[in-house]
């Protein structure tokens, strides 16, 4: 039985929400920054890890400020494929 290489070339590309990654990837951080705050009240020493979560958070708030303009642009096209789809199936 053979089977066939697939290449990076022969595959569609993935269509990804990266609105909903990069909201995701800051409450993740979120959450990091509130068990690391916990931790250090408790009296560990997590010395730079705060600058740690802070940085994930704003580079998150980055991407997402990227992401939120990508995404209303691509949704704009679709529906203008859409939209020009059927007036062409539509008779005049």
């Amino acid at each position: 039985m053979h089977i066939p290489e697939t290449r990076s070339e022969d595959l569609p590309p993935m269509r990804v929400n990266t609105v909903t990654m990069f909201l995701i990837g800051i409450v993740l951080w979120i959450l990091g920054l509130a068990v690391v705050l916990v931790l250090r009240a408790m009296g560990y020493g997590l010395d730079g890890v705060v600058q740690i979560c802070l940085t994930g958070i704003g580079i998150g708030v980055l991407a997402l400020a990227w992401a939120v303009p990508q995404h209303r642009r691509a949704v704009r096209r679709e529906r203008e494929r859409e939209a020009g789809a059927r007036s062409e199936v539509e008779p005049g």
